[in-house]
């Protein structure tokens, strides 16, 4: 994964006012960038408002994604650290590490879906990056081969 995240892409926080704002908020550094226009952002909060709070694949973890389109122009990911984890449903989806991924493609996007859902599978790794305190740590985790 280390040719897709970037230090510049990892933000912390200690907290944000609800999802939305938190999928905007870790979605920024890509928009910034060019990787895909405000209309990519706004789709993946439609997408949660359509399917529910499925982006929370795990305690603690949301992967903000939609489908690939035109707005999309670069493979990327970005990631937003919190330290209060925010809420996205009323039935207990929480996440305090929000990962925004855009891909130009499917075969893209379900690539990087499963290197990361790999990564994260290992519950060191997730407590490690729960633990982190900087950008760099960060991205030495999600870059370290098991």
């Amino acid at each position: 994964m280390s040719e897709l995240i970037q230090a510049s892409h990892i933000q912390l926080q200690e907290r944000v006012t609800d999802w939305e704002a938190a999928i905007r908020l870790a979605a920024q550094p890509l928009l910034e960038a060019g990787y895909f226009e405000q209309t990519y952002i706004d789709a993946m909060i439609n997408s949660v408002y359509e399917m529910g709070p499925y982006i929370v694949i795990a305690p603690e973890i949301a992967i903000a994604h939609a489908r690939p389109s035109e707005d999309v122009h670069q493979v990327g990911l970005s990631l937003l650290k919190l330290d209060e984890h925010i809420n996205f449903s009323e039935t207990g989806r929480y996440a305090t590490l929000i990962f925004v991924l855009s891909a130009v493609d499917e075969a893209a996007h379900l690539e990087i879906l499963r290197n990361l859902a790999m990564r994260l599978s290992d519950t060191k790794v997730v407590e490690a990056l729960m633990a982190a305190n900087s950008k760099e740590e960060i991205k030495t985790l999600l870059e370290e081969r098991d």
